[in-house]
């Protein structure tokens, strides 16, 4: 949240098996100098669901292959991502791996879970799953925040049923963070938007609070 990009990088050969889906992917960070620095000390093979704490002090990542998302402490200034620690396991009966994820305000992760035909929301201090987007295609790719108020999900997917984008109103007054430019000191501005072609979703009818167990669905 400093005007700063953090990528990453892709194994293309991780389906092959262990001969060529190696280990060989790196975290990087591009500073306003366009200079590019490796964050994480080891390698991995598919990076996904790159998002950060409304704070910006913990970076959560997952390589897509081992199905597990995890949080690491995410340095003010220079420096590699330390203390790695787990946050959530994708269950073994849900097809497909975590792609895309995003947080909101109040510090949840949204991950979109490509082959499993929905979006998650996870409580990082618990692992526990409160909130479930279901949609109409297999695979979800990502999710972010958007609209006015910043209480709507954006979702987009890839075929060979998908490829289109989906609008979900959000419950329970859930909403994202606005997010800074590239190169900017940490102050996110607002621009204006426009439509291509969405879907949207059936709002869920707002509750005074979400239920802690099963979670919540949104079909």
């Amino acid at each position: 949240r400093e005007g700063r990009l953090v990528f990453g990088m892709y194994n293309n050969y991780h389906r092959a098996g262990a001969s060529e889906g190696q280990n060989n992917a790196g975290l990087y960070r591009l500073n306003i100098n366009l200079e590019a620095e490796e964050i994480l000390d080891y390698r991995y093979r598919v990076s996904n669901c790159i998002c950060f704490s409304p704070d910006g002090r913990t970076l959560f990542f997952c390589d897509t292959p081992t199905r597990k998302l995890y949080a690491f402490d995410y340095p003010k200034g220079e420096g590699p991502v330390k203390n790695r620690r787990l946050i959530w396991t994708m269950p073994p009966n849900l097809p497909g791996g975590p792609d895309g994820a995003q947080t909101d305000s109040q510090g949840f992760i949204w991950m979109a879970l490509s082959g499993a035909s929905r979006v998650v929301r996870v409580d990082p201090s618990t692992g526990a799953v409160d909130t479930v987007v279901h949609l109409p295609v297999k695979s979800p790719t990502s999710c972010t925040f958007g609209g006015a108020d910043l209480d709507e999900l954006f979702i987009t997917t890839r075929g060979p049923d998908g490829g289109g984008l989906y609008r979900v109103k959000m419950p329970f007054g859930i909403k994202g963070l606005p997010e800074p430019e590239f190169g900017s000191t940490g102050t996110a501005t607002m621009g204006t938007s426009r439509s291509y072609g969405q879907e949207q979703l059936p709002a869920a009818v707002p509750m005074e609070n979400p239920p802690a167990s099963p979670p919540f669905e949104l079909y």
